[in-house]
């Protein structure tokens, strides 16, 4: 994985080389043509005085004569010639160029994105809300994407243009000194109106993206809570804040356009009067048919320095759009880098263990743990302290943001304490692997996530070589059995994105039974029954209590009657343990526990 868009470059440095090397080929023809074709005039009318035009004209002869008794239409015939042959070369040596500036910039966008990717999932909960998820989008997706356009353009034309500029204007000072001071005044001013444009569009793009980060954020919410908006009668409010943000978006676009707009027209002016200034220069000193500043142009020098004067133009319309498309690029870059050069606040050590213990020995303990969030004063957990032995299985309740969650994510390692210890099968968390240990655990997460595909690929996902029958075995177990064997395709019926073609209650057992796949050491059930009734949650855990008898099980659920059979409960309060022990020790000593579990007896719980 790379930790800078500069380290994919690296790996198609080559392309970086000879891209440009070949797209050279191409620009020193089109160089040469206009001194063809003003050689091709000189021989025609036997005006030739430059080293330049006799060169060329000695080559041309070369090929001897096409057209007898017509020498002026020999030359133009066999200069047209070698004029064709070198635009076909150049033609072919540009698209060698293309592929290669494709080859190189699909590589490098492709590098950046899967590093982007692997970056991200090796973030922790932590250090996703630096950045969030909108801003991570926008970067994996739009801005990756400037990069490798950035890419791509910097081969094709990064080199050619300004070697075309240099060329034009060297060219022009061997013809006449004299018009090639005129190239010279001309090209400094235009670098200055590029540049001063470019610095402040380099900023005003930071703006946008940010703006951009800010829609990706609203369409997400109003996606994700579409039912809610609707609930509430919101369309309206919602359809008035996003067009707010978009509206912003423009302003910012348009005012950045607009200065955009002003580099071709400026860049026109400042060369059509250098056009203007040669013609007159020229004009005046044939007219008079007198020396001028003490020389005499030929007309085929004027047409010749036009179209160098044409050529810098063309170059340098090119060159604002690619100013444009790198200030991008460098945006996104430093966008990109930043996201590339974020430390994961979780990751192995150099010495990392993995270990296995028998049932009975101790699994998880903590040993007065406190977890605070950075940009948070209080406590998220405060003295936490507990032990949990294998095979054993543990009961969390507690109300909205008593830390229940939060608990589990440190058992997960999604989280590490600020103060205290962690310790899983005698180790400190910190010194287990990541891998073993995430391998080690089940996870259903509170919110129940499916992936687009089948039943079966998201029930692989926890074992990739499970076989059907541990499939099969493991949908009984969850009770998801009961309405996919009505499918016709079975394990092979399509799961749409976020699992949207099944109820809330069948996603949470198809989830169980995808953890349940993995046979782990350690299954976490974070308020993975809540939409289940009484009796589907019963008969779940004890088939779980039955069918796996061997694995920790770690149950969060807001009823108690999930939770009354675990050998151990805690009942957490604004983060710290109000009371542990079993359900009838609780019953006596934790008013808590008490007023839970009477408020829902009453309405029929048990």
């Amino acid at each position: 994985m790379i930790t800078t868009v500069k380290q994919a470059c690296k790996k198609s440095l080559w392309a970086f080389i000879v891209g440009p090397i070949i797209k050279m080929i191409e620009a020193v023809f089109d160089l040469l043509i206009p001194l063809f074709m003003k050689a091709i005039i000189d021989l025609s009318f036997g005006s030739s005085r430059d080293a330049i035009s006799n060169a060329l004209g000695s080559f041309i002869s070369l090929f001897g004569t096409w057209v007898p008794n017509n020498p002026a239409l020999n030359y133009a015939i066999i200069g047209g010639f070698i004029i064709l042959l070198m635009g076909i070369i150049g033609f072919c040596t540009t698209m060698v160029c293309q592929y290669i500036a494709a080859y190189a910039a699909t590589k490098v966008g492709t590098e950046v994105r899967n590093s982007l990717y692997e970056r991200i999932l090796g973030l922790s909960k932590k250090d996703m809300e630096v950045f969030g998820t909108s801003k991570i989008l926008t970067i994996l997706n739009s801005d990756s994407y400037q990069v490798q356009q950035g890419v791509l353009f910097f081969i094709r034309l990064g080199v050619r243009a300004p070697f075309i500029i240099l060329g034009s204007l060297v060219i022009s000072f061997i013809l006449d000194w004299q018009i090639g001071l005129v190239f010279l005044a001309i090209i400094p001013i235009i670098l200055i109106i590029i540049f001063f444009f470019m610095t402040r569009a380099s900023k005003q793009y930071l703006v946008i993206q940010s703006d951009l980060d800010n829609l990706s954020s609203l369409a997400s919410d109003d996606l994700e809570g579409a039912r809610v908006v609707r609930a509430f009668n919101k369309a309206g409010y919602e359809e008035k804040k996003f067009s707010s943000g978009t509206e912003e978006y423009q302003k910012e676009s348009i005012q950045v356009s607009k200065m955009n707009a002003w580099i071709n027209p400026l860049t026109f002016a400042v060369v059509s009067l250098a056009t203007i200034a040669v013609v007159l220069l020229g004009g005046f000193s044939m007219a008079n048919g007198i020396e001028f500043l003490g020389y005499t142009l030929l007309p085929s020098t004027i047409i010749t320095e036009v179209s160098y004067l044409d050529q810098i133009f063309q170059t340098l319309v090119l060159l604002t759009n690619l100013v444009m498309i790198f200030t991008k690029s460098l945006v996104s870059i430093k966008r990109v880098d930043s996201l590339l050069a974020v430390n994961p606040s979780i990751v192995d050590d150099r010495n990392a263990i993995s270990q296995v213990i028998n049932k009975g020995e101790e699994i998880y303990s903590f040993h007065d743990v406190y977890l605070a969030y950075k940009d948070s004063g209080n406590n998220a957990l405060t003295d936490i302290d507990f032990s949990l032995n294998k095979g054993q299985s543990l009961g969390i309740i507690g109300g909205t943001g008593s830390g229940k969650s939060t608990l589990i994510n440190m058992m997960e390692r999604f989280l590490d304490a600020s103060k205290g210890e962690v310790d899983y099968k005698g180790h400190n968390i910190k010194d287990y692997r990541l891998t073993s240990l995430r391998e080690e655990i089940g996870l259903v997460p509170q919110k129940s996530v499916l992936f687009k595909g089948t039943i079966r690929t998201n029930l692989l996902m926890g074992n990739p070589s499970a076989n059907e029958e541990t499939l099969v075995a493991a949908l009984k177990d969850s009770l998801s059995y009961e309405f996919v064997s009505k499918y016709p395709d079975f394990l092979d019926h399509e799961v749409e994105e976020g699992g949207k073609n099944f109820s809330g209650g069948q996603r949470q057992r198809l989830c169980i039974a995808r953890a349940l796949v993995k046979n782990p050491e350690v299954l976490i059930l974070d308020d993975s029954t809540s939409a289940l009734d009484l009796l589907t949650d019963r008969k779940v855990r004890n088939n779980l209590k039955q069918e796996y008898p061997d694995i920790t099980k770690v149950i969060i659920s807001q009823r108690v009657s999930t939770v009354s059979d675990c050998d151990l409960i805690l009942v957490l309060e604004a983060g710290k343990i109000a009371a542990k022990g079993k359900h009838e020790e609780l019953l006596n000593t934790c008013p808590i526990y008490l007023e839970t579990y009477e408020s829902q007896t009453q309405k029929g719980a048990k």
